[in-house]
């Protein structure tokens, strides 16, 4: 009885500290895909909901360094069938900070910040109803500032899945992280 109970303690221990492992670790890279609903980095109009995609390298136990990439488009209908259709592309870099919120192994809980540079277009879609012409369009690009809190389950050491809750791409983001 003793010894299958110290096995049973030596198991438990020795698995702990490999899944304890999983979840975040200096040296980590992820990699993540999603869409995010909800308005995207400003949008206007309807529709919009965005595709993202990032890259994430853990400089110490509790920071890591990224990029982002996204993509959206919405449609604003004014009479009939002319309207105006808004393109948003976001560039940007993002910093989180990972603390072990659940004491889960398998959870990955953190918040951060984004910088990244928006850039929109917009074009008319249709003719004018009143005046007969087409409006061509217009473009402005900003800078775009985000914070944002996650969670991410890994179902193995390298998939997971994710949500965040935030500003800058979407008020909530679903989507799939890979450790490289």
């Amino acid at each position: 009885m003793k010894r299958i109970l110290l096995i049973s303690v030596l198991l438990v221990f020795a698995l702990s500290i490999t899944f304890s492992q999983i979840a975040y670790k200096k040296g980590d890279q992820v990699v993540n895909l999603g869409i995010g609903i909800g308005g995207f980095a400003g949008a206007y109009g309807s529709g919009g909901i965005a595709i993202t995609g990032g890259y994430e390298n853990a400089i110490n136990e509790n920071i890591s360094l990224g990029g982002v990439l996204g993509y959206s488009s919405s449609t604003e209908d004014i009479w009939g069938d002319y309207g105006w259709k808004y393109t948003y592309i976001l560039i940007g870099a993002r910093g989180a900070y990972h603390y072990d919120l659940l004491h889960n192994p398998n959870v990955d809980t953190y918040g951060g910040l984004l910088l990244g540079y928006n850039i929109v277009s917009s074009s008319a879609t249709g003719t004018s109803p009143y005046y007969g012409y087409t409006i061509s369009g217009a473009s402005a690009s900003y800078l775009e500032f985000g914070l944002f809190a996650g969670i991410r389950y890994y179902f193995n050491p390298q998939l997971a899945v994710q949500a965040e809750l935030g500003y800058g791409l979407g008020i909530l983001n679903i989507g799939v992280a890979y450790k490289l």
